[in-house]
Parts: structure tokens; sequence; C-alpha cells
């Protein structure tokens, strides 16, 4: 508009005597320029999280007594009891927990929530709180040496890895955006010359390569760079920040969607880490969209930013707590990241039933999205966990996960076959790997990661030696260890070249299956893991039934450890205890950490190992061979500084070219230490049958102590589901059948 004012009053003398009229052509220009990048600065705050409409919605809502005025009330007793505190913005020192990392991490919160409170009460005394904070931030920062700490390679200033300091821009960006137009010019000079630029250029200058790397790490530096420069009007740097920096053909927030995600809406590292990860993927997504709508950022993928949120809680058990997969620690969906998830999901969607995971975190988000949560709680309908098979790569092609549910009795049960990509550097090596939850309890456990988070003297926050060693090992896992190797020998360049296969699932009837095949984990080794979780009158509960059907031409040493959850309660093999003694398992590839506790001496032909977990009971029954060997292990040899947990494990060793392993697991009975009782303590299974087992087909009969028998049919070749199968005298058609 000022460029046409300019055009319409000196453009037409302009064009008539062009040299006459050169120097005022070139003034006008110049204040033309200089007009445009004012309007590129100058513009409405808050404009990240916040705006005006968003504020209005807010101070709608808190009219109302609801999940929003209950989540102000308690910033407002948090911040109010700290107004009075001296302001300590300390000299970097320590690692993860240490004093100074904490008290800079606790800064961006009360700066964040101060900003907050601010713009909901227009309180000067929360705007000063927050101008005086990064007023001490501006004076030190531009002068502050990296981190001293040096146990990260991108070592930040305020901290020990550039992450966190992204971390702190993210939250500290939304603070300053809240006081911006409390502040003065020059306070605003200081305060971007002081500190954001100088951490701008640290962050996409300094550290380009992790502004350009498609990791966690660079999401979050994408997103602190963005949406500081939406704050201070730098557009430029905005865009290198959505789209990459020029001379980057994938680099950005853009490519970050583009190759982390899978068109369902998995993130390549993993649950805990799509958790972490969904913050800023969501926080920058947000401000996107109120500083650029006409980027539909939300639409982006076929919306997949928003398939992020639904597919992560369906990586939750009914409790809340996230599926054990890759690095990981306890985490549930009351987390931080997933409120704000849940909250704008729903904003976008209307899916009601992610009114009653809110419901359930207790706490929205002070935004517009925030207060529609709380507005409709009540219109909440239940949020179904199902049975999914979630593919993972930009193309859905690299594999993925199959979780299996049913509910009995008004309890759950769950089996997760991981058969996924190798998921970068925190990524484990475990090809079809598998975990069982029963009741919400872990029944066999994946490790998740060895690490001690943020308490100082557990290593500064760092993930722990034995991570590496032990936590990521093929051995520390529920899947199969050939020659007592971890998968491609436990390196993580080989292992980011392939995937396993899908080959089948099903998730709607009784009888629900995943089935998936590797070929590279080891070489000249073919696994086919086909894994199924039934309901039958035959059973109490649902049992799990697993076939790991494994081919090689050569010798090889198999085995496939079971870590349970829970107390040995009987065998019926003989085993001889080692009391006076314990052997280490082995001296590398994680086996080191287990102590020898028992080792069998003799094994029917199924044998069967039941423990007890929550007071009930649950039974591992396996088809052994001559030869084979089971062991009894505990984590926590060569363990100095006690950094394991010291957990059980059933491992199962079998020597051979091609071997078929076929287990159960049974859920059964009840212990109730209240009342001293004890039902059904022992597994109704009376036999496992390897009827048939060819390159093409594998059938198996499994029988129960009241006489009853199942058959299950497999095609190990053919997954068309319209295939027909004459095999042993059974009929049937596609890639299983179940014959009672």
């Amino acid at each position: 508009m000022f460029i046409s004012h300019i055009w319409r009053t000196f453009g037409h003398p302009i064009k008539n005597n062009m040299m006459r009229h050169k120097k005022l052509f070139l003034t006008l220009s110049f204040l033309a320029i200089s007009f445009g990048c004012l309007l590129a600065k100058v513009h409405k705050h808050p404009c990240l999280i916040l705006t005006d409409e968003s504020i209005k919605s807010v101070k709608n809502e808190l009219k109302h007594t609801g999940l929003l005025s209950s989540s102000i009330n308690n910033i407002r007793y948090r911040i109010d009891g700290k107004l009075n505190d001296t302001i300590d913005v300390p000299v970097p020192k320590d690692a993860g927990g240490g004093y100074t990392h904490e008290q800079h991490k606790r800064n961006y919160t009360m700066m964040y929530e101060s900003g907050i409170l601010y713009q909901i009460y227009k309180d000067e005394k929360y705007a000063k709180l927050v101008k005086n904070t990064l007023m001490k931030y501006a004076a030190m920062y531009s002068k502050l040496p990296l981190h001293p700490v040096k146990k990260s390679s991108y070592r930040g200033k305020l901290f020990w890895q550039g992450l966190n300091e992204s971390v702190w821009l993210v939250y500290t960006s939304q603070a300053y955006d809240c006081i911006y137009d409390y502040l003065t010019q020059n306070e605003r000079d200081y305060i971007e010359n002081g500190l954001f630029k100088p951490m701008v250029k640290f962050l996409a200058i300094d550290n380009e390569k992790t502004f350009t790397r498609i990791h966690n790490h660079g999401t979050w530096s994408v997103a602190a760079v963005g949406m500081i420069s939406y704050v201070m009007g730098d557009m430029q740097m905005a865009k290198n920040a959505i789209s990459g920096p020029k001379g980057y053909s994938k680099a950005g927030f853009l490519a970050q969607i583009d190759e982390l995600f899978s068109p369902d809406g998995y993130f390549v590292e993993g649950p805990y880490y799509q958790r972490y990860s969904l913050q800023p993927f969501i926080t920058f997504a947000l401000a996107i969209n109120n500083n650029e709508p006409e980027r539909k950022i939300f639409e982006y993928k076929n919306g997949v930013l928003v398939k992020a949120v639904t597919t992560l809680l369906q990586m939750t058990e009914d409790n809340g707590d996230l599926l054990y997969l890759n690095d990981c620690l306890d985490k549930n969906w009351k987390t931080t990241e997933l409120v704000w998830g849940v909250d704008i999901a729903y904003s976008l969607t209307k899916d009601k039933t992610l009114l009653s995971i809110a419901k359930e975190q207790g706490v929205v988000m002070i935004s517009k999205e925030g207060a529609e949560v709380s507005k409709n709680i009540k219109e909440a309908l239940p949020f179904e966990h199902h049975s999914v098979n979630i593919s993972d790569g930009p193309l859905g092609n690299n594999g993925g996960i199959g979780i299996l549910r049913t509910k009995n009795n008004s309890t759950s049960t769950s089996l997760v076959m991981k058969y996924t990509s190798q998921g970068m550097g925190h990524g484990h090596f475990d090809k079809l790997s598998y975990t069982f939850y029963d009741n919400n309890n872990e029944i066999v456990k994946d490790y998740g990661a060895a690490r001690f988070l943020n308490i100082e003297p557990k290593n500064g926050g760092h993930y722990l030696y034995e991570n590496d060693e032990y936590a990521k090992q093929t051995i520390a896992h529920n899947t199969l260890v050939v020659d007592k190797k971890s998968h491609y020998n436990g390196s993580l360049k080989i292992g980011s070249k392939y995937s396993p296969s899908f080959y089948a699932f099903n998730g709607d009837s009784e009888e629900k299956m995943i089935s998936a095949i590797d070929t590279n984990a080891y070489e000249g080794v073919k696994m086919h893991r086909t894994m199924f979780l039934l309901s039958s009158d035959y059973f109490e509960y649902p049992v799990m039934v697993d076939v790991m059907k494994v081919d090689s031409k050569e010798n090889h040493t198999y085995d496939m450890p079971v870590h349970y959850n829970g107390h040995l309660i009987n065998t019926n093999y003989h085993y001889n205890a080692f009391i006076d003694s314990r052997k280490v398992l082995n001296e590398k590839n994680g086996y080191q950490y287990y102590w020898i506790e028992a080792l069998s001496d003799s094994l029917p032909k199924v044998s069967t190992t039941t423990w007890l977990c929550e007071n009930r009971f649950y039974s591992l029954s396996t088809i052994t061979n001559n030869g084979d060997e089971i062991y009894l292990n505990r984590l926590g040899a060569n363990d100095p500084k006690f950094n394991l947990r010291h957990e059980p494990c059933i491992m199962h060793r079998s020597n051979g070219k091609n071997k078929t392993f076929v287990s159960t697991i049974e859920i059964h009975g009840e212990y109730n230490p209240q009342l001293e009782y004890t039902l059904n303590p022992y597994s109704n299974i009376s036999d496992i049958v390897l009827d048939y087992d060819t390159d093409e087909y594998t059938v198996i009969k499994i029988k129960t102590k009241k006489k009853q028998s199942l058959t299950i049919c497999l095609s190990n070749k053919n997954n068309d589901a319209n295939a027909e199968h004459h095999v042993n005298g059974f009929v049937w058609k596609g890639t299983y059948k179940i014959f009672y």
C-alpha cells in the first residue's frame, strides 16, 4: 500500500524525467524499503501462542470454574510466591541435575508463566519480573564461553548441551512475546542485542550442523530460532527455520516433518522421543499458524502433526504410560508435551475422545486451544486403545509397530511387536522384539534406557555407559540373538540401512495377529516372527502364542531371552542353582552384565516357567528339544556403580541351522495376600506340538489339561488374503487359520 502510494504520487514525473528525479527516486526507495522492514518488525504482540483472539478466549473461559481456571490459579500461586525473591541468573557451571543447570530451567519456566499472567491480568509486576530476568541474561549471554562441562559434542553456553539452549529459547521467546509491548524500544534493543540475536547466531549459524540436522535436536533448534525470529520481526530467519537456509535441500521445520514422521504419525526415534519432540513440533506449528496461516501447517503431509498426537496416545497403556521402545524412561500422557498436543489436536479435530484424555491430564495449556478444551470437557467421550499397525519411515515402508489389544473382565491385555527401522542414535538392536502387558503391568519387559535423568551424581543427566553396552544390545530385548552377537553386530551405520518387512496383521478378530520378517540383522539368517493374542473359552484370560521361524544354511547358537517382571514361582524342569558362586553369561555384547543364577540339567518336550506379578500368575511354555538349555539369569554382573536394575531373565538356548521356536504366555489365577488364598496357580497347557513345519507352512497344535485343543495353521510365504491353502488335512484361506 505504501509503495503504491509512492508510485501514484511520484511515478509519473519519474517516468518522464528519470535523471531529474533520480535522487528523489533513490531516497523514496530507501524510505519504502525501510518502512517495509519496519512493518515486518512492528507487528502485533503477542503473536506466537497467545494472540488477541486467544487472550479473549482465555478471559471468557476464566469466568467459569474448570480446567483452565485451575491451571491458571496453579501458575499464579507459583509465580506470586517468587515475586519477592532475588532473581538468580548464575554463571553456568553444572551438567544436568546440578544447581546452575536446574536454575536456568527454573528461570525459563518462571518467565514463561509470568508472561502469561501479564497478558491475562495486565499486572505490571509480572511483566517486570520477566523484564528484569531478561536484562540479567542480556548482560551475561554474549560474554559466555562454551559450557565448561564437556559431555556433549554439541555444547551450549547456558547448558552442557546445545539442545537445552533451544528448549530454553522456545519457552523464553513466548515470555518475551508476552511483554514485548510493555518494554521500551531501548529495553528491547538491549535484550535482543545482548541475548536473543547472539543466541540465534549461536544456534543457527555457529551450530549450523545441528540447525540443519534431521533429528530431535534439529527440531528444537529450528523451533527456537523460528519463534524468537517471529517475535523480533526477522522474517528471513523465520523462513530459514521453516524451509532451511539457502543451499540445503533437506533442512528446516518442513524437512523435519517430512523425514522424521511416517504417514501414520510415528516418530522414527520411538515413543519417548516422539513425546519429547512433540513440544517443538506442535508449539512452532501453532506459532506458524498464527503468523502465516496461509502455510496451512497443520494440513502439511496430510495432517501428520495431529496424527502424531493420536498415534502417540495409542502407544500408551490404559493408565497413560508410554510403551517402552528404544531409548525410553518413565513417561505418561500427563507430560506437558502431551497436554499441549491433546489441546491443539482437539481444537483442530473436535475429537471428543481427546477430552477424556484432557480430563485425566487435569490441566490445559493457557491459550485459545486450552480454553476450548476446558469449555467442552463435559462432552468427553471415552478414549479407546485399539489394535493398530503403525508404519515407520517417511513413506511408511520402513517396518513398523504392531499392537494387539484385547479386553477381558474389565482388564486389558496388550502385545507389542517392534519391527521398525533402526531409529537413529536412540534406536536399539532389537529387530522383531516384543513386550507383553496385562492389566497395565509390563509382564514381559523392555529395559528402555540406562539413564538417570538430571541426577547430577549419575553422569550429569547424560546417558550412562551401560546404555550403549547393555540397553541397546540385542540380549537386553525379547528377540533372537545369534551366536551371542547383537543385530548388525551392534553397528548403527549398518543398522540404519535396513529395516524388517511387514508380512501380515489382523487386529479386528478374537484371533489377533502380527507378523514380520527380517533378513539383514544377521548375515545369512532369516527371522520370521508371527505372534498371536487369542481370546478363547479354553483359557481364563487371553493367551499369547509366539512363532519365531529361523532359517540358515550354517550352524548357529540361538538364544531367545524373555525378560519377565515378577517373582519366580515354579518350573516343570530341573535346574541347578548356583548358590555359592555365579558365572557371567559371556564377556561382551551385553552378555557380560548377566549372572547365571541357574541352568537346566534336563528338559521335557514342553518347558514351563511360572511367575507371579501383581497377584496374577503367568506361565511361559516353550517347545524344547534334546540339547536345548534354559538359563535363569539376572542383571547385575560387572556393574560396580549399580547403574542397572537387577532384573530376571529366562533364556532358551538351542543350536542348529533351521529352528522354529514356539512358545506361549498364559495368564491365569489369582493370589490374594489379604484373604490368603490362591486360585489356579498352574498352567492349563498340557502340550505344544509342532505338527508340520516347512519353508511354506507351519502347523502348531496346543492342548489343554481339560482335553481341549486348537491348531494354528500358518502360510509362511504367501500372505495373500485370498490365497487358499491345503496342508496336513487342513484347508483355509488367507495368511493363517485357527481350528478348534
